[in-house]
């Protein structure tokens, strides 16, 4: 039988990771993750494994800024719930602007989760993605962003 409560959790608990990830709330992605979860990401030119809360929050912290932001969508989870465990595949869409090298990146990756059931509360043990396509837009000067999801300083 499927536990609908757990992966209705799961998948909110997801949309936080995004949505912090995007607006670059330390504290808020911090919360979402157990503090021994490990991170695994594979794209077209890197491959790179994070442990644990402070390599994670190394990592977020270089990898969104005022210069280099982005927009990350989960789409068509699918959840596996085991008692207090549960894993989790996603299909991710996103975007990544690099305001210091003119570039907008765009692709599709697979997230591969694992949560844990914490003290009543899901959490993100381990995460990653592979990348399935990337591509690289040129930012021209015809190009204007108005507006930025984190603020300079």
């Amino acid at each position: 039988m499927l536990d609908l409560e757990a992966i209705e959790l799961i998948k909110q608990l997801k949309a936080r990771y995004f949505r912090f990830l995007d607006t670059r709330n330390l504290e808020g992605l911090q919360s979402v993750f157990t503090a021994d979860a490990t991170a695994h990401f594979k794209g077209t030119d890197y491959e790179f494994d994070v442990k644990g809360w402070d390599q994670l929050e190394a990592f977020y912290r270089k990898q969104f800024t005022p210069t280099t932001f982005g927009m990350h969508n989960g789409h068509h989870p699918e959840i596996t719930v085991d008692g207090d465990t549960a894993t989790g595949i996603w299909y991710l869409q996103d975007i990544f602007v690099e305001l210091n090298h003119k570039l907008t990146i765009m692709g599709s990756a697979l997230y591969h989760d694992q949560y844990r059931k914490e003290d009543g509360q899901w959490k993100i043990a381990a995460t990653g993605y592979e990348r399935l396509w990337e591509e690289f837009h040129p930012r021209g000067p015809e190009i204007k962003l108005r507006k930025k999801p984190i603020a300079d300083g």
